[in-house]
Parts: structure tokens; C-alpha cells; sequence
């Protein structure tokens, strides 16, 4: 016996008989229980693909259990940071602040420094644990220049503020001074427990003027040189016991820091001692003392 369906081969758009029959059935149902046929969900219905690419709101792609405590409670993140050994065992008194960045410049674990060694830098300077530890050793070395040379001891350190976002030599172009890493200072005197106070500028036994050449190189020629005129070394221009006890602090910091500039070593440095833990050379091993 051969069944014929002819809702299954119906002009197009007919619904197939099994289909029509199940919406029949539903119907039906629904009719008979209004309850159920509001449980049933109503399909969203697509948005239109005219509408603007703007106007659509992608959703957040971060499920919720990946959001930190912190960034649901609006807490910063924690920045990490190195401590300073130096300030657990009483060899620099200071604090731990938050990171500073200002552009190229700044330092991940800047530390503010109150003393070293006990004697205190009155700028309170903004550096690094490396500086605050070279500063200790310097300040060791500059107590027992100050008992042994002026006969007195070292109370205070007159300095900079370290950290500073500025070039080398203040200039407008070139490298980035290490001031601008915090990895350096500037040391303008010294104040006794007497009540003196040694300054770079008054009493460091500075250059006299370069005299200017008798006869200029002309024009094309190579210009004659001074060599032959060259400077003694700052210890043997110093007279003063202040002038000697400066040459002496310099000579000590020399075996501490990577760089130590003088008023030896340019106009710029006239009036204080500049000291950093600069890289030197492919090893950072090669070492500046002017």
C-alpha cells in the first residue's frame, strides 16, 4: 500500500503536513493552558545590519572572576619595589616613597634620605639605596677627615635634591643627567659641630684663570696647547686646613662612586661636589674622578 503525502510536495510556501500538525497540536495546548504560554521565552530579536558600526557596544571580553580584588574595590595596584637593606640596619635613616616618572625621568623605589651614618644631609634628598649606601661610606670618610684635618667633628652635610628631571650639565640638549634617575647628588659643604662650615665654593683650592696664548693658531693650523703648563693636583694646591679636608673627601668618594666631579672638572661645578653611580664603559667598570 503506497501513502501519499502531499503536504510534503505542496506549491513553495505550503508548511510540510508533519510541521502543521505540530503547530496545530501546540496551539492547542496553549489554548487549553494560558500559563505556559507565557513561560515561553520570545526569541531577541537581530539587530539590523543597516545601522551604524558606531552605534553598536561591544560588551566587556573580561569575565568577572579575572577582575583583581583590588580594581573591583578601586584600590591601585600594588608597584613593585626594591627595600633598602641600608635602612633596616640604622646605616641611612629615611623612607621608602612611591615611584616617580615624568616622562624619560624617575626611579621605581626613590628613597628620601634624612642622615647617613648618622650625620644629617640637609636637603633630605630624593635617590636611590645604592646612592644612600655610597653617602654612608663617603660620610664615614668625611668624620674622620674633619676629626683628623679640622679637629672637630662632622655635624651636617649641605646638599641638593637629588633627583632632578634635567640634562647633563643643565644643557637644553643631550643625555639625561643621572639626577634625573635619582642615582645622583650634589654636595655643596659641610657644617662642623664647632659652628664652621666648609663651602666647595670658598674654600676648595680652585684653578687659577687659563691665561690666554701669546700668539693664536691661524687660520687652517692646529692650535698650540698648554700642556706643558699643566696644573698641579687639587692636594698639592691645597694650603688650607678646609681646602685639604675637601681634596680629602673628593680622593674618598673616588673609591665610592662611578663619578665624582669637582670644580676641577669644569666651570659648572664650581661651587659643589657631584657624585653618581653612572654606567661607565661596556662593564660599568671604568670610573671618572675629576
Amino acid at each position: 500500500m503506497i501513502c501519499s503525502h502531499k503536504g510534503q510536495r505542496g506549491k513553495r510556501g505550503t508548511i510540510p503536513a508533519p510541521v502543521s500538525i505540530g503547530l496545530l497540536a501546540l496551539g492547542a495546548l496553549l489554548a487549553t493552558n494560558p500559563t505556559l504560554a507565557q513561560e515561553i521565552p520570545v526569541p531577541t530579536p537581530r539587530p539590523k545590519f543597516d545601522a551604524p558600526v558606531e552605534s553598536v557596544q561591544e560588551p566587556s571580553q573580561t569575565p568577572h572572576s579575572e577582575t583583581s580584588v583590588e580594581a573591583r574595590m578601586g584600590v591601585p595596584p600594588v608597584i613593585h619595589q626594591i627595600a633598602c637593606p641600608a635602612l633596616r640596619t640604622g646605616q641611612v635613616r629615611g623612607k621608602l616613597l612611591a615611584p616617580v616618572h615624568d616622562g624619560a625621568c624617575g626611579s621605581d623605589s626613590p628613597l628620601q634620605i634624612e642622615a647617613v651614618s648618622e650625620v644629617k644631609l640637609t636637603g633630605e634628598p630624593l635617590s636611590t639605596c645604592a646612592m644612600a649606601e655610597g653617602l654612608a661610606a663617603m660620610s664615614e670618610a668625611a668624620k674622620k677627615a674633619a676629626q683628623d684635618i679640622l679637629g672637630t667633628e662632622l655635624a651636617a652635610i649641605v646638599t641638593g635634591p637629588g633627583y632632578e628631571c634635567r640634562r647633563r650639565n643643565r644643557a637644553a640638549t643631550g643625555k639625561l643627567s643621572e639626577h634625573a634617575f635619582a642615582n645622583a647628588l650634589d654636595i655643596a659643604g659641610f657644617k662642623l659641630a664647632d659652628g664652621r662650615q666648609v663651602t666647595v665654593e670658598a674654600d676648595w683650592p680652585h684653578l687659577p684663570p687659563a691665561e690666554p696664548l701669546a700668539e693664536p693658531a691661524a687660520e687652517g693650523e692646529e692650535a698650540p696647547t698648554n700642556d706643558e703648563a699643566k696644573p698641579a693636583p687639587a692636594s698639592e694646591r691645597a694650603a688650607t686646613p678646609e681646602a685639604k679636608f675637601l681634596v680629602a673627601v673628593r680622593d674618598a668618594a673616588c673609591g665610592i662612586f662611578t663619578t665624582v666631579l669637582s670644580p676641577d672638572s669644569n666651570t659648572a661645578h664650581h661651587a659643589h661636589l657631584h657624585f653618581d653611580l653612572g654606567c661607565h664603559g661596556r662593564d660599568c667598570t671604568y670610573l671618572i674622578c675629576e
